[in-house]
Formats: structure tokens, sequence, C-alpha cells
């Protein structure tokens, strides 16, 4: 077991590099001009400000996230809305409802949310891949690469390498400049004479099916789903490390018990719906086993990257778990990727995962009773 967790780790070892962070919760968080933090800080709030300077990697879930300062680093943030006037210093990931990008981003820039916009001040030093409904690009430069998902994108800034779009509706403004080829993927018929501005080696590819999209929607679904399980985290700190604990003890019961639980729980709803009168009860039974899968998938994220973690330190921390569940969910993404072996690994951590949820509430109720 050490000898797979230790290949395992040495090709991620660099997302393990963790130093000592600040944790800062409430309502709201603040960073003001001037001031300087030296560590990682991981912030949870309804307003999360940060004004000054942050001299390593920012990981943030809040209602509202304004960076007009300095990150150093990496920034992982989500929010209803996201505003980066500042400078990041390498990567940022950003999640939002209306998520606006105005500064200057050293790495690269991967975006979702409904409206996403990169406004004329927009300097990126790598590359972009930004997945919404409505997608914006009024200027700026970005010397990497472009790739671009959403309903209706408008494209009016330099871009250094490729741009390649996927959607139905395309705006090019009259500073659209792009030192390389410029792409378009859709399920629809588009002509470039019908479009206003379209450089003149523009590329249009009609398909079924844009492997680009989903992608960047994958991308979105993870970083939903870590946000989620962080605000889970937060809030129910002694059931996360009571379900840790739990399901480091008993790997291949409850790996049964989640195998016969998955394939056992749709008969019965199946025949709850036959029996007609008990429909009401069958749909109660169906929102609860999808939340217990998707609870199912956090929690194998959570203990696949907390074990992983403390396997290479003594002192175990409750901000392990935090740092466990991205890391987790890393190395979900990179299993589930595997030829063939990928849809069995996948299999085995969602019975896992399952198993170990349902027998602790079972537990939890016999102790009761």
């Amino acid at each position: 077991m050490k000898f797979i967790y230790g290949c395992i780790l040495f090709f991620i070892f660099p997302v393990l590099l963790l130093a000592q962070s600040s944790y800062e919760f409430g309502t709201t968080i603040r960073i003001n001009e001037g001031d300087t933090v030296s560590t990682n800080m991981i912030a949870a709030g309804q307003f999360v400000d940060i004004f000054g300077y942050l001299n390593d990697d920012l990981f943030s879930a809040s209602r509202s996230l304004v960076i007009k300062g300095t990150v150093a680093d990496d920034a992982i943030v989500a929010g209803r809305t996201v505003t980066v006037s500042g400078r990041i210093g390498d990567m940022l990931l950003a999640a939002g409802e209306t998520v606006i990008i105005d500064g200057e981003i050293e790495g690269d820039l991967f975006v979702t949310g409904n409206d996403i916009r990169l406004t004329a001040n927009v300097k990126v030093l790598g590359n972009v891949g930004l997945a919404g409904n409505e997608v914006v690009f009024e200027g700026g430069t970005v010397d990497g690469w472009m790739r671009i998902a959403g309903d209706k994108i408008t494209m009016d800034g330099s871009v250094t390498n490729f741009v390649e779009l996927y959607g139905n509706n395309f705006f090019f403004g009259e500073d659209y400049s792009p030192s390389s080829k410029t792409s378009i993927i859709t399920n629809k018929q588009i002509n470039a004479e019908d479009l206003d501005n379209a450089p003149a080696d523009l590329a249009i590819s009609v398909e079924k099916e844009t492997w680009g999209a989903a992608l960047l929607f994958s991308i979105w679904l993870y970083v939903s789903m870590l946000i989620i399980g962080t605000v889970l985290t937060l809030v129910f700190p002694v059931t996360t490390g009571d379900l840790y604990r739990f399901s480091t003890e008993r790997y291949f019961r409850n790996t049964g018990i989640g195998f016969i639980s998955f394939l056992a729980i749709p008969v019965v709803i199946f025949i709850l719906l036959i029996l007609i009168l008990t429909i009401p009860l069958s749909v109660m039974i169906i929102l609860l086993y999808g939340l217990s899968l998707f609870i199912s998938f956090l929690l194998v994220g959570l203990t696949l990257g907390t074990k992983s973690i403390r396997f290479l330190k003594t002192e175990e921390k409750y901000s392990d778990y935090f740092w466990g569940l991205a890391l987790g969910m890393v190395l979900i993404g990179l299993l589930s990727a595997l030829p063939f072996a990928g849809i069995v690994i996948n299999g085995l951590l969602i019975f896992f995962g399952l198993g170990t949820l349902i027998s602790y509430i079972w537990q939890l109720r016999t102790n009761t009773l």
C-alpha cells in the first residue's frame, strides 16, 4: 500500500508542498492596503477583499470576492461575484455567477461562470480557458492560447497563440488581433462572411459534439464540487473527522456494502414506482440517493487526498482535510482518466464512498438507539 501511495505522490508531489497556512472564517475577511500576509490563506466568508499583499496562495469561497492587491502565487477562488483587478503571480482558477478579470495574471487563467468578462486592462502571460453562458473578451493581451466555450462569445483583444471557440453565437470586435489561427467549433451552420470583423484565416468546423466544451465543463464541475466540499467541511468539522477515521478503518467492508447498496437501491425505487401509491416515497428516496452519491464522491476525495498528505507527515492538522479534498479531486480525475482501468477504478471509488457513508449513518443510528 505504501508503495502505491509513493508512486502516486511522486507525480503530484508539487501539489503537496504545503506551507503553513492561515485560516480566516467570518462575515468579512480583508487584507488592507499596505498589509502583508506571508503564508497561504484559506478564506471562507460573505465578503473576501484582498487589497494588500499575499505572499503565497489564496484559496477562497465567498459570496463576493475582490482582489485589488497582489496574490504572489496561485489563486483558487469562487463566489457569486468575483472581481480581480490586481495582480496574480501565477495561475488563477475562478468560478462564479459573474466573473470580471481586470488585472494582470502572470500564469494561466481558467474561469467558469454565467457571465465572464475580460476587460481591456487584462494581461495574461499564460494560457486562458473560459466556460460560461456569455463570455466577453473586451481587449487586453493574452500571451498564450485561448479556449472558450459559451453560448455567446465576443472577441476584441490580442492573442499571441491559437484561439479555439466552442459555441453558437460569435462576435468579433475591430481590435481583435490574433497572431495565430482562430477556430470555431459549433453544432450549427455558420458562414465566416456573416461575421463582422472576422479574421481572414478563420476556420469553422461543424461538429455534433465538442470535446473542448466538455473539458471546460469538467473543470467547472470539479471546481464547484470542491467549493461545496470545502463549505461542508467548514460547517461540519466534527463529522468530517469522524467520517475520515471511519473510512480508513474498513476499506473492503465499506466497498462491499456500497456495491450492494448501489445495485439494490435502484431496484427498491423501481418497485415503489410500480406500486403507484408509494411514488412520493420513491421520489424522496431518489433525491436522497442522488445526494448520497454526491457526498460519497466528496468523501472519497477527502479520504484519498488526506490519507496521501498524512502519509508524508507525522503531525496531523485540521487543515489536512481542506488540502486533502483538493488533492483528492485531482487524484480522482487522474485515476478516472486512465484507459480501460479508469472505469473500474471510478466504480470502486463510488462503491467505497457510498458504503462508508451508509455504514457510518447506520452506526450512528444503532449507537443512538
